[in-house]
């Protein structure tokens, strides 16, 4: 075989590789759909649309081999659309999951998850235990989980938004998502509160 010949079958090797480590990357993309495609409740030109990501394969549709309901979180994805003709401000916006008999559950910062605990436990709607160092490996430290956590400031007109928030919970029948804090840009007006179930 010539030098030449084994340059070839290099380059097209390198390059079959090089394609198949894009179709994996292009594998770990995950985008949102609109809000109206999941339940969702509308108020002053505002969409806000949410789902408990609360089943092994969305589990893994979003996060790959981070298997966050072992460990007691619950990922809960938010999609905003703003309709309105102004920016609506979200930095002061508040989201709690709400459960059938009036729990609340507060979401937990995503850089704060590796803390929960060293092995799983039975999930709760209590707020997080005080930080313990987290093991070697630890599958909440997943760069995927920070990545989709939801982080949007402000919202232009005619844009949406989508991310997610984790509760230090587990799905259950009659959960409910309480939204609230958005504001109008200028007057600062607060945009009336959304409240919905989450299984529609």
């Amino acid at each position: 075989m010539t030098l030449r010949n084994r340059f070839v079958i290099s380059s097209i090797t390198v390059g079959v590789l090089i394609a198949a480590l894009a179709a994996a990357s292009s594998d770990k993309e995950f985008h949102a759909g609109a809000a109206g495609e999941y339940a969702h409740q509308s108020s002053e030109q505002v969409i806000i649309g949410a789902q408990a990501y609360d089943t092994h394969e969305l589990i893994t549709e979003a996060f790959g081999k981070a298997d966050l309901l072992k460990y007691g979180v619950l990922p809960v994805l938010v999609v905003i659309e703003n309709k309105r003709k102004t920016t609506v401000d979200l930095r002061f916006m508040d989201v709690n999951l709400v459960a059938s008999d009036g729990r609340h559950a507060s979401p937990v910062p995503p850089e704060n998850l590796p803390w929960l605990g060293k092995s799983p436990k039975p999930p709760t709607m209590n707020p997080i235990p005080l930080p313990r160092l987290p093991k070697k490996g630890n599958p909440l430290n997943s760069p995927e989980i920070v990545i989709r956590a939801f982080a949007a400031k402000m919202l232009p007109p005619g844009d949406s938004t989508s991310g997610f928030f984790y509760f230090e919970a587990r799905s259950e029948p009659g959960d409910k998502l309480y939204v609230n804090g958005l504001r109008e840009t200028g007057s600062e007006r607060e945009i009336m509160y959304f409240e919905f179930p989450l299984k529609q």
